[in-house]
């Protein structure tokens, strides 16, 4: 079980830190904490948008020709 959570921890604090590298990549190195935060929501609203299922329209080509 210990091991189970220290690989989750392990996990997690790696996603963090590729969080943070891809936002001072993208971004550069900011002035302010709230300009890297900023920064960061929007590498997160990016990430969503990949991640998010794409909507098809329905499938007509049962439908008998017209």
């Amino acid at each position: 079980m210990i091991t189970l959570i220290r690989k989750i921890f392990w996990f997690a604090l790696f996603l963090v830190f590729t969080l943070g590298f891809v936002t001072l990549w993208d971004n550069g190195i900011p002035n302010t904490g709230a300009q890297f935060t900023t920064n960061a929501k929007s590498e997160v609203a990016d990430l969503m948008t990949m991640i998010r299922p794409i909507k098809r329209p329905a499938d007509k080509s049962d439908e008998p020709a017209q």
